[in-house]
């Protein structure tokens, strides 16, 4: 793992890392596997002092993306969205958010999700799905996504070489932390939503 890490750290360098990340955010927010925040640090990371402008172009790609999530589930998810739930195996996850979504408290449901490790896919999807307000969709997006990017990227702009050398140090014992933060996450969800 600790090798796969210093090799996207190398790749991170090049030119077009940022703009593959963008297309990256885009994509992970509709149907793309890997949360985008893996591929965020280590570009981040790799330039430092462009960490918050990184944050801020990811936040806006993912929120983009979620659109095309919404659309996704509004227009066509016989067609398209139940295809993209089954390839992941989310079904019973997609059932059990969607069944729990309510419009009265649609806006507190994208912040919540949209912030967590939770699948933002499924968020995008389901919202289009039953039919929550678009708008509400949009500004309660761009908040928690904003919120979650642009605390990290602060983070890395202030102490890059720090956080850099304290991964460099910890990097396994982070991943383990990292892993059972997001399985504790998963079942608080599961369970309690």
């Amino acid at each position: 793992m600790k090798l796969f890490y210093n090799k996207i750290l190398s790749i991170c360098t090049k030119e077009k890392s940022e703009r593959i990340l963008y297309l990256i955010s885009f994509v992970e927010s509709s149907i793309f596997p890997i949360p985008i925040i893996f591929l965020m640090i280590p570009v981040q990371l790799a330039k430092q002092h462009k960490a918050i402008r990184i944050g801020f172009w990811v936040t806006i790609s993912s929120v983009l993306g979620g659109i095309l999530g919404y659309s996704l589930g509004y227009f066509f998810y016989d067609l398209i969205g139940i295809k993209i739930i089954s390839f992941f195996g989310y079904q019973d996850q997609f059932a059990n958010l969607t069944s729990k979504l309510s419009k009265n408290i649609e806006f507190w449901i994208v912040f919540f999700y949209a912030f967590t490790p939770f699948p933002y896919k499924l968020l995008t999807i389901g919202s289009g799905f039953v039919k929550f307000n678009f708008w509400v969709f949009i500004i309660s997006s761009l908040i928690s996504r904003g919120i979650r990017f642009l605390t990290i990227s602060v983070l890395i702009w202030k102490f890059g070489n720090k956080i850099k050398n304290f991964l460099d140090k910890y990097f396994n014992i982070i991943i383990f932390l990292i892993t059972i933060f997001i399985v504790v996450s998963y079942l608080l969800i599961k369970f309690l939503f």
